[in-house]
């Protein structure tokens, strides 16, 4: 068995409403122990499916879509550090519809550095 290694991951997801479609992305780091790079992905895209949801704000349903993993890199057995980014939510200017369908398995990222 490989030894696990320490991974960090962005992960970005929309925010839509069903009305007006995509409201603003949201993007988290995470920080996990993974065997290999392809093991990473898969429980990076599992960490954001598990932050999805659907909430309603009066007439309105809201969306949290998992988008994709915007990076993903290898940090070692024993980093010295790991440089976060803070969580961070940022206004839509492009337009998707409520129903899009995001495809974040075909977003594997390559390292970052």
């Amino acid at each position: 068995m490989k030894a696990k290694v320490w991974f960090h991951a962005q992960i970005r997801w929309a925010v839509l409403d069903d009305k007006r479609g995509l409201r603003s992305w949201e993007e988290s780091a995470y920080i996990f122990m993974s065997q290999d790079h392809n093991a990473a992905f898969q429980k990076a895209l599992a960490e954001g499916r598990r932050c999805e949801n659907y909430r309603k704000e009066g007439r309105r349903v809201i969306a949290t879509r998992l988008a994709g993993i915007v990076s993903l890199d290898c940090y070692g057995a024993s980093p010295s550090k790991f440089p976060l980014s803070p969580i961070s939510s940022r206004k839509a200017i492009d337009c998707v519809p409520f129903e899009h369908t995001f495809d974040p398995d075909s977003t594997f990222p390559p390292p970052s550095f």
